[in-house]
């Protein structure tokens, strides 16, 4: 499935005009829009990746950029309230050690503080890279931000061993993007390329979240998480009419793409 992400970009005729837009998004969200446009085109990628097209990434010129650019400030909405959770959840116990020893001499209460503190960090980041994908997918499942909240599909999808493996994948994907990275960093043609393998990098990780989260929910429900025709934030109409393992489109005779 790794291999399968870190290719998925670099399927079709116009995949490098693809790339290359994709990585100019990605590195003008330094100015805060294109950065929900670079976060919309990514759950753009899950949608169409969990209604089983695996061979088609979203073309730029087919989407409604204001639409999908929306969508994207509607997921950092969403990733601000598990941020904001994960803050309190991880910084609480310092103030309150910190704010206990004030003008007092205890410095072992504080170090204890700042040890649990230190603690719950790294549960809070784990907790946290565990479930945000699951949240992230049924967000893009049901297209609201209420979905990254269900706890039952929380519940239920992050202790499925589908998933837990798909996370997994991801952050192998990251580390590899992350090396990469680090080598091209020795050169400025190197440099300049570092938007467009964050771009590849990002898409993957997408890839292997919604591949996971589709099967591990039909595995957990008996059914996928988008069933029939499902509306692409693009403004097009998909189908499951994909054949995932053909790459080919059943419905391209009635004038359906995703």
């Amino acid at each position: 499935m790794i291999e399968d992400g870190l290719r998925y970009q670099t399927q079709g005729d116009d995949w490098l005009e693809r790339v290359l837009i994709g990585g100019i998004v990605g590195f003008l969200g330094v100015f805060v829009v294109p950065a929900f446009t670079f976060s919309g085109y990514m759950l753009e990628v899950m949608r169409r990746v969990m209604g089983g097209d695996t061979k088609n990434p979203p073309e730029w010129g087919d989407l409604d950029l204001v639409e999908m650019t929306v969508d994207g400030l509607r997921y950092v909405a969403l990733t601000l309230v598990y941020g904001l959770a994960f803050a309190l959840v991880a910084g609480l116990p310092i103030l309150v050690f910190l704010l206990g020893g004030y003008g007092t001499d205890s410095g072992v209460l504080v170090g204890f503080g700042l040890l649990l503190g230190g603690l719950l960090y790294l549960l809070g980041l784990l907790a946290l890279a565990v479930v945000l994908p699951v949240a992230t997918a049924n967000f893009v499942a049901e297209d609201s931000i209420g979905a990254g909240f269900d706890t039952t599909v929380l519940r239920d999808v992050v202790a499925n061993g589908t998933m837990l493996k798909a996370i997994v994948f991801g952050v192998v994907i990251n580390v590899i993007v992350q090396v990469v990275g680090s080598v091209l960093l020795f050169t400025l043609v190197g440099i300049l390329l570092l938007p467009f393998v964050g771009f590849v990098g990002q898409s993957a990780v997408m890839y292997v979240w919604a591949r996971g989260f589709a099967d591990a929910y039909e595995e957990e429900y008996g059914r996928p998480p988008l069933e029939g025709p499902t509306a692409s934030v693009g403004g097009g109409v998909g189908t499951t009419g994909f054949d995932a393992e053909t790459g080919v489109d059943t419905d391209a005779d009635e004038g359906h793409r995703y």
